[in-house]
């Protein structure tokens, strides 16, 4: 019995020395680490989004209220995985986030080259860049520093968030395969042709669009009011203009069920409520370590 009880004190121990060993390698991770590390950690968990630490529930409530949570995941050595459904301007995308296990958001430390959902940029503008806002004002930039100088400047003027419209055909630059190689260059001549050059940046492992919407469809928005939209781009603009004016408590538009979705292999499905909604969503469009 003695012998039973000393093995069962040493695999606790052993097993105690191990996690410990786990934390402190967490500890010394930055924050691409941390991310590859939660990514493919195979013991992850299953937990609800209440359970997340106060700090990252408050990073979802302001930066991702318009999206629903396909699933929540912890891995206990280095933190947490949130799979995000769009559920406004990009309907049908699905975001990954990552947190530390003190609820910081990964990928938002200063001087990190990180996007918002801890992907690394693989593309920079080419200067100088010409854009304009709707206000008139028009600038032209040198550099980066002068072009997030402006940007930084006109929202303390204006108390608007804006994003420039370009003067077209502008270059974008992608980071090199290898270090030491030149990145490949690419003239863009639309906002469309850019958010083409954003999509091949992002790839597999970014923000995919895993369905799209028949419409037309309703949305109930914040305010009580009901948008209805009769395509994607006009359900895009309507979105936009709508947050860009409203002043109120931001939240989840509500979408008005039944609404029928198509998939890439142009397979539909009819969905009745905001659970089968999320079921969709985990059937068809979650991901495991940045894959389908």
């Amino acid at each position: 019995m003695k012998k039973l009880l000393l093995i069962f004190g040493m695999v606790l121990f052993i097993s105690s020395c191990q996690d410990n060993m786990s934390y402190m390698e967490a500890d010394m991770m930055n924050d691409e680490q941390l991310i590859e590390a939660i990514a493919n950690d195979s013991n992850k968990i299953d937990i609800d989004s209440v359970d997340l630490p106060v700090l990252s529930r408050m990073v979802v409530n302001s930066q991702y209220f318009d999206h629903i949570a396909i699933e929540v995941e912890l891995s206990a050595s280095y933190g947490y995985q949130l799979s995000l459904g769009d559920m406004a301007i990009d309907v049908g995308d699905v975001t990954e986030v990552f947190f530390a296990r003190d609820g910081r958001k990964l990928g938002d430390r200063k001087g990190d080259d990180r996007k918002r959902n801890g992907k690394r940029k693989c593309f920079r503008f080419v200067f100088p860049l010409s854009f304009s806002f709707s206000d008139g004002s028009a600038y032209t930039v040198s550099d980066q520093k002068e072009f997030y100088t402006t940007l930084k400047a006109h929202f303390k003027a204006t108390g608007t968030k804006e994003k420039p419209a370009f003067t077209y055909p502008i270059q974008v630059q992608f980071k090199p395969a290898e270090e030491g190689e030149e990145g490949e260059m690419l003239t863009v001549n639309s906002q469309e042709e850019l958010k083409e050059a954003f999509q091949a940046c992002r790839g597999e492992q970014e923000d995919k669009k895993c369905f799209t919407f028949v419409f037309p469809v309703s949305f109930t928005m914040p305010d009580g009011s009901t948008l209805t939209a009769s395509d994607e781009e006009d359900l895009s603009a309507q979105m936009k203009a709508f947050f860009e004016s409203y002043e109120g408590e931001k939240s989840r538009p509500q979408l008005v069920f039944p609404v029928d979705i198509t998939f890439e292999d142009g397979s539909v499905l009819t969905v009745n409520s905001h659970e089968e909604m999320k079921q969709a969503w985990k059937d068809n469009c979650r991901r495991k370590g940045g894959e389908e």
